[in-house]
């Protein structure tokens, strides 16, 4: 389970969706190994005074994960395709820890997130009230050489489970919500 967080480089293909019944039945029907099932995320995303990570493509989160019980702080960027997460024992505990260091709280994110494990993929399926369902087929790796490939995996794995290729979502979240 934890190998499929493992590595620098997160491979993510996003897809808009109006429902997600036919893709969970689909994952039930490959008996994709599920993570967790319908949890309550709830991200704080955090920023420097000067909005410097926001230039640098960086996005700076912690992650409440509820019931699961886990708490991570995640780095995306710069750039689309670098993403290292860490598991926290204290979400209370960093977010006092990076206030003290300067940083703000720059926006929330709440959404339902289901994760399944289907080979060497990850498959989010996500509801977030202001925009609506998403899946997303994602890889994670240390070798950058492979970013493209596993980009095609992906894509095949995301063709397999029925998900459409020009219901892709090209914008991240936080791009999503404009900030």
């Amino acid at each position: 389970m934890e190998e499929h967080f493992a590595g620098r480089y997160e491979v993510e293909v996003k897809f808009r969706m109006t429902s997600p019944a036919a893709l969970l039945q689909r994952l039930i029907d490959c008996n994709a190994e599920r993570f967790v099932i319908e949890n309550y995320e709830h991200d704080t995303y955090f920023e420097m005074a000067n909005n410097q990570l926001n230039q640098q493509q960086i996005s700076m989160v912690l992650r409440q994960m509820r019931p699961a019980g886990i708490n991570l702080w995640i780095i995306k960027g710069p750039g689309i395709d670098r993403c290292e997460a860490v598991r926290l024992e204290s979400y209370e505990k960093a977010q006092s820890m990076l206030q003290t260091l300067g940083y703000r709280t720059a926006f929330e994110l709440i959404k339902t997130r289901s994760i399944y494990f289907l080979e060497q993929f990850h498959i989010t399926v996500d509801h977030i009230t202001s925009l609506g369902n998403f899946a997303e087929i994602s890889v994670m790796t240390d070798d950058q050489k492979q970013l493209e490939t596993l980009k095609t995996m992906c894509l095949n794995c995301a063709q397999f489970l029925g998900l459409p290729l020009d219901k892709i979502e090209p914008r991240s979240y936080r791009q999503l919500l404009g900030h």
